[in-house]
C-alpha cells in the first residue's frame, strides 16, 4: 500500500491495466474501500483521502467543492498513468462527476467511465432535510437516522465532538451544491441505486442519462442508502463487469462476460 496526501492506493502488489479511483461518502475517508483491494481482476483500487479525517484528521474539513476538486485535482492527475474509471457513492458521486467534468475540460484522459452510487441526479434538489447547520443534539439525531454512522460512535461523546466539524463540511458540500448545466459529457455514466434507499430514490438517479453522450445503464441493488457496505459482493460484481466490458473494448478480443452478481440488475 502506498500513500500520498490525497490518496492511498490500495494496491496488493503489481500493477493491474486498470485503476478504479473511488469517492467516498460524508464522514467516510479512504478506509471504507480498503476490502475492495485485490477484490478486482485487473483495477487497482485508488482512494480519495479527504482533509478532516483517517491520517489527515489533524487538518481542517472543506465544506466547498470548487476548493476541494481544485486540491485533489493536480494529485489525481499525476496519479492517472494508465485508464481509469471514477466511483463515488453519495457525496462521492457528486465530487467524482465534477473531477471528470473538471478532467474533461482541461483535456487530460478522461475516464473510461463514470460510476456515480446513491446520488441523485445532480440538477435535481434534495427531498431531505438540511443537516450542516442543526444544532449539534439535533444533527446528531439526523445522522443516526441518515446511517452510515455506527451507534456507538454517535454515543461517544468526545468522539463526536472530534468529528463534527468535518461531517458539517460533508454535508454542507452536498447540501449547498447549485447544479450549472453542462454540455454532455464524451464518457460513459452508470448509476448504481439502492432498490430501498430512503435518501436518493431511483426516480432521482435516472436522469443521469442525461448528463452523457457516451452511454448510461442504471443498475439496482438490494439494500437502502449504504447498499455498497450492505451488498458489497454484488457492488464488486457489478464494477467487475464494468472493468472486463472496458478491456474487452480495449482489446477488441473476445472476452467470457462475468456472470451477473445476485443482488442486482440491469436497468437499461
Amino acid at each position: 500500500m502506498t500513500t500520498d496526501n490525497w490518496f492511498t492506493d490500495f494496491n496488493l502488489g503489481g500493477r493491474a491495466p486498470y485503476l478504479l479511483v473511488c469517492f467516498p461518502y460524508s464522514g467516510a475517508g479512504a478506509n471504507v474501500f480498503r476490502s475492495w483491494a485485490g477484490a478486482l481482476d485487473n483495477a487497482d483500487v485508488l482512494a480519495a483521502q479527504l482533509p478532516g479525517r483517517e491520517r489527515r484528521i489533524a487538518e481542517p474539513a472543506i465544506g466547498d467543492l470548487d476548493a476541494l476538486v481544485a486540491g485533489l485535482l493536480p494529485a489525481l492527475i499525476a496519479r492517472i498513468d494508465r485508464p481509469y474509471l471514477l466511483f463515488g457513492h453519495s457525496m462521492g458521486a457528486l465530487i467524482a462527476y465534477r473531477v471528470a467534468l473538471e478532467l474533461e475540460r482541461r483535456g487530460v484522459q478522461p475516464p473510461k467511465q463514470l460510476i456515480v452510487s446513491g446520488y441523485r441526479s445532480p440538477e435535481l434538489g434534495s427531498r431531505n432535510r438540511v443537516l450542516h447547520t442543526l444544532s449539534d443534539s439535533e444533527f446528531i439525531v439526523e445522522l443516526q437516522r441518515y446511517g452510515g454512522t455506527p451507534d456507538e460512535v454517535l454515543q461517544h461523546e468526545e468522539t463526536m465532538q472530534l468529528l463534527l466539524p468535518m461531517l458539517r463540511a460533508d454535508f454542507r458540500i452536498h447540501e449547498t451544491y447549485r447544479h450549472v448545466p453542462q454540455p454532455a459529457a464524451q464518457f460513459p455514466i452508470a448509476a448504481f441505486t439502492g432498490m430501498a434507499d430512503h435518501l436518493v430514490p431511483g426516480e432521482d438517479m435516472a436522469p443521469w442519462r442525461d448528463k452523457t453522450a457516451a452511454g448510461f445503464e442504471q443498475r439496482l441493488f438490494g439494500g437502502g442508502h449504504f447498499f455498497l457496505l450492505e451488498n458489497r459482493d454484488a457492488v464488486l460484481g457489478a464494477l467487475q463487469d464494468i472493468v472486463n466490458e472496458h478491456i474487452k473494448d480495449d482489446i477488441l478480443l473476445p472476452m467470457a462476460r462475468t456472470p451477473a452478481a445476485a443482488g442486482y440488475e440491469p436497468v437499461f
